[in-house]
C-alpha cells in the first residue's frame, strides 16, 4: 500500500503534438490533461493530494462506479453486502475503491501505458478475483482509455473514469456549450438512486440535444436538480457495445472543444454539486461513461455481472479540438 511517504511516480504521456497527459499508477488517475498547453481538467500540482482524493479527481472508479441502493445485491443467489459510503449507498467501488490501489506498470512508452490490478475474492464485499488491464493512450489530440477484466467467479463490474472538465481554466462550467446525444435519462430519488425507467429529456432542463449553456440548464426549476443540488443523473445510450459519440462540451472563450465517445451504455453528467477547497462548486463538469447506477438490483437495467467465461471490455475516448 502506498503511504505518504512514498514517492508518488508521475507518468507522462504525449501524442507528440498538442495533447499531453499525466498519469498516477496510484488510482489510475488521470492527474492532468493539456491541451494546446492548457489545462484541461481540475488538476492539483502535489500528487499527494490524491493519496486523499476526496473527490475522486480523474480518477479509475471501480469495481462498481456509481451507486449501489443500500449496498446490497444479489448474485447467484447469493445476498451481498457492502460498505454504505454514501448515505445509504454504496458509492464507486467502497471506502478504498480502484481509486485509492496501486496499479502495476506493465509497459510504457512517450504515448501509451498500461496499467493492472487484480482485486481479490471479497475486497470490498464484492466476489470473485477480478483481474483488471487499462492502456491509456495519447494519440491525434485524443486520450483513449480501454478498460479489460475478467473473473474467476461471477461478480460485478462497472469502471469508468472521473476526470472533471474545465476547457478555459475559469471557476465556473456555467459558460460552457454542451450537448448530449441521448433522448433519455434516470431520474432519481433523494438518495441519488434511479426511480426506474429512463424518462425523456424533452421540455426539460436534461435537453442537451441541441448544444446550450450549462448555467441555463442549472438555472431551471426542477425537482429533480434539487434532488441533485445539480446535474448528477445518467443519460442511457444503446447497449450494444459499440463506440457512440456521447456528448460535446465546448468552451467559446478558449475555442477548445471536447468529445467524448464510449462503448459504454450510460453517462453520468455531474456538475461538480459538492467540490469544495481547493475548488469550488459547479467549477467543471464529469462525462462519466459508466453502466447505469443501481444496475445490479434492476432486471430491466443493462446486465452488470461478469462470469468466468467472460471478458469485460469498455472503452472512453477523449477528444479534444
Amino acid at each position: 500500500m502506498t503511504t505518504i511517504d512514498e514517492p508518488m511516480q508521475v507518468i507522462q504521456l504525449s501524442d507528440a503534438k498538442h495533447l499531453t497527459a499525466e498519469i498516477l499508477p496510484f488510482g489510475a488517475i488521470i492527474k492532468s490533461i493539456k491541451f494546446k498547453n492548457q489545462e484541461m481538467t481540475l488538476s492539483v500540482d502535489d500528487p499527494h493530494y490524491y493519496l486523499q482524493n476526496p473527490f475522486y479527481l480523474g480518477a479509475t472508479v471501480g469495481r462498481y462506479a456509481n451507486r449501489i441502493a443500500e449496498g446490497r445485491f444479489t448474485l447467484a443467489g447469493t445476498d451481498y453486502q457492502l460498505d454504505k459510503n454514501n448515505g445509504p449507498n454504496s458509492l464507486h467501488g467502497g471506502v478504498k475503491g480502484f481509486n485509492k490501489v496501486q496499479w502495476q506498470v506493465i509497459q510504457q512508452t512517450d504515448s501509451e501505458v498500461e496499467l493492472y490490478y487484480c482485486s481479490e475474492d471479497g475486497e470490498q464485499g464484492f466476489p470473485g478475483q477480478l483481474k483488471v488491464w487499462q492502456t491509456i493512450t495519447a494519440e491525434n489530440g485524443r486520450l483513449s482509455l480501454k478498460f479489460k477484466a475478467t473473473c474467476n467467479k461471477e461478480t460485478l463490474v462497472n469502471f469508468t473514469n472521473h476526470c472533471y472538465f474545465n476547457l478555459e481554466g475559469s471557476d465556473t462550467i456555467a459558460n460552457h456549450l454542451l450537448q448530449v446525444n441521448a433522448t433519455h435519462y434516470l431520474p432519481i430519488n433523494e438518495h441519488s438512486i434511479p426511480l426506474g425507467e429512463p424518462a425523456p429529456v424533452a421540455n426539460s432542463c436534461f435537453d442537451f440535444i441541441k448544444p446550450k449553456l450549462v448555467k441555463d440548464a442549472l438555472s431551471q426549476s426542477d425537482t429533480q436538480l434539487g434532488a441533485a443540488n445539480g446535474l448528477d443523473h445518467c443519460y442511457v445510450f444503446e447497449n450494444d457495445n459499440r463506440l457512440h459519440i456521447m456528448a460535446t462540451l465546448m468552451s467559446q472563450q478558449s475555442g477548445i472543444s471536447l468529445t467524448l465517445l464510449s462503448t459504454q451504455p450510460g453517462m453520468q453528467l455531474y456538475t461538480a454539486n459538492f467540490v469544495s477547497d481547493p475548488f469550488k462548486p459547479r467549477q467543471a463538469l464529469c462525462l462519466e461513461a459508466q453502466n447505469w447506477p443501481d444496475a445490479p438490483n434492476r432486471e430491466n437495467y443493462p446486465k452488470a455481472n461478469l462470469f468466468p467465461d467472460e471478458e469485460y471490455s469498455q472503452v472512453i475516448i477523449y477528444a479534444f479540438s
